[in-house]
């Protein structure tokens, strides 16, 4: 008879498993023509990610039975909630992983205990006389040695089971860890809204709006008119009839800026043509301008421009102006141009605010910016000490986030894996900019970029228990450092330490990864 190594919990460690995977089209007897293939004790049906087959508990129970009358024990692996629920009702195991089906024990159908127990029962019918049911079986004593060679088995069985389960094993792998670098050509575009890995980038825009105040001396001058000019204006008839001459009556000087005079009082000019009289007048506006030059004064503002003439004999004179600071034109130039450089400076500050380190501002000049408001006081040919002015600026800012440049780098690590020996750490990728940004045309900006980042080696634990199960530490750590290629030989400690070996069931070993 041949003997199969196994525990108590049911995990049989030299059983082949079958795996079967189940399509979306299989049905009950798809299923059944795939296991007259198999030959193995162990059949493990596998649920596509996709599709609903199998779901019925009628179905579960029909291939649970077929398997078992093939001598196989059936198990499933999927994440249905229908299924699972229907086959705990029909009491058949559930694993959720290949390595789980492996290594955790497989329980038996309580549907094979009950078949099991009624075929005891209807032997045990057969062989008893249904007409002699009051004679009972006589039990004979077994003889010493052999109760004391059953006890000794028992006794070498539990040592045994004891010597399996109660050893446990931790084995550390320190993990090769390489750095690798890549160089990569940027192009950030304008109006590009994804990451492509080719390297281009989407250009963010950010409007910033700064507005301050500052003031300067002023350094011009300006003249303020003060006296009025006074003078004389001799009135001459034209006519025969005589004409009054109300106060107030507005003369001026023929020119295209004319100066203006008023009568200061009123007079009657006599009868007759030549007659004249002479009245006083006052510039209507203060300063040097009311003093003008002798006949200057020949123009009347009135309806009696065509009965009488006038003119000044004398010139008029008394019109003064006083000289006063103003702002000029240099000191509004300047001014507007020292808080253009405060307001960049508040425009910065809050950049470095608004951005983190890892985006790139493709403007850092801020050249590009709008005036939205710029008022000077006093206005423009006003007197005043001091020139004062309130700007409000909008600046556009271009920039590329940092973390469509982190996605970038991250897809262009992950494409150069691919099922390799190796696989990146991820959380180590870093970029440092090699360039500044360079205004290729009006729609791109173009630089150079490192990625940085660490690779380590990819270990397969099911492989590294195959290994290493029931072997002396010793031979043990020479197998995986000439298998796995280890630079730093694999720490193995047993529990309890005076063990010799490593254990022989897999869940009674854990392996641990270290970075070298």
């Amino acid at each position: 008879m041949k003997l199969y190594p196994f525990s108590v919990f049911g995990t049989i460690t030299s059983v082949k498993t079958q795996i079967i995977q189940l399509e979306a089209h299989d049905d009950t007897i798809s299923v059944r023509d795939k296991m007259d293939w198999s030959q193995t004790p162990r059949i493990l049906l596998v649920w596509p990610e996709r599709g609903k087959v199998l779901r019925a508990r009628l179905d579960l129970i029909l291939l649970e039975r077929y398997c078992s009358s093939h001598g196989s024990q059936l198990a499933l692996l999927t994440q249905d909630s229908e299924v699972i629920f229907q086959a705990g009702e029909a009491g058949i195991p559930v694993f959720q992983s290949r390595k789980t089906a492996q290594l955790q024990p497989w329980r038996k159908s309580f549907r094979e205990f009950k078949r099991r127990e009624l075929e005891n029962k209807i032997v045990e019918v057969r062989g008893n006389d249904l007409f002699s049911r009051e004679i009972k079986p006589v039990h004979k004593d077994l003889p010493p040695w052999t109760r004391i060679s059953i006890f000794i088995a028992a006794v070498v069985a539990v040592l045994a089971i004891a010597g399996m389960l109660l050893p446990s094993a931790s084995i550390t792998i320190e993990k090769e860890t390489n750095q690798k670098s890549l160089t990569v050509p940027i192009r950030a575009i304008i109006g590009e809204d994804q990451v492509q890995i080719s390297g281009q980038v989407p250009v963010q825009e950010l409007v910033i709006e700064t507005e301050d105040q500052q003031s300067i001396p002023a350094n011009g001058t300006t003249s303020i008119s003060s006296d009025y000019a006074e003078g004389e204006v001799v009135i001459t008839n034209l006519g025969e009839e005589a004409v009054t001459i109300p106060i107030n009556t507005i003369f001026s000087i023929d020119s295209k800026n004319p100066v203006r005079f008023l009568t200061t009082e009123s007079g009657k000019l006599p009868s007759g043509i030549g007659e004249s009289i002479t009245i006083p007048v006052s510039a209507i506006n203060p300063g040097k301008s009311g003093n003008v030059q002798a006949d200057q004064i020949t123009t009347i503002s009135t309806s009696l421009e065509a009965e009488v003439a006038a003119s000044n004999p004398l010139p008029t004179s008394g019109g003064t102006d006083i000289i006063i600071s103003a702002p000029n034109s240099s000191d509004r130039r300047r001014l507007s141009r020292n808080l253009t450089f405060s307001l960049k400076d508040l425009a910065a500050e809050e950049i470095s605010n608004l951005l983190s380190q890892e985006d790139i501002l493709l403007t850092p000049d801020l050249r590009e910016f709008e005036i939205i408001d710029e008022i000077f006081t006093p206005e423009e040919g006003s007197p005043g000490v001091e020139l004062h002015l309130n700007k409000k600026v909008q600046f556009l800012i271009l920039y590329v986030s940092g973390d469509d440049l982190l996605s970038l780098a991250t897809d262009l690590v992950k494409a150069q894996y691919q099922e390799d020996d190796f696989e990146p750490l991820l959380e180590s990728i870093a970029i440092s900019q090699l360039s500044s940004p360079i205004l290729g045309d009006a729609e791109s900006f173009t630089w150079r970029m490192e990625v940085t980042w660490n690779e380590q080696r990819t270990l397969d634990h099911n492989e590294i228990l195959q290994m290493v199960l029931g072997r002396n530490p010793l031979n043990a750590m020479i197998i995986l450092q000439e298998n796995l290629d280890l630079d730093v030989p694999p720490r193995i400690e047993l529990s309890p330490s005076w063990w010799l070996r490593i254990p022989a069931l897999p869940f009674r070993i854990s392996i641990n990864e270290g970075e070298s």
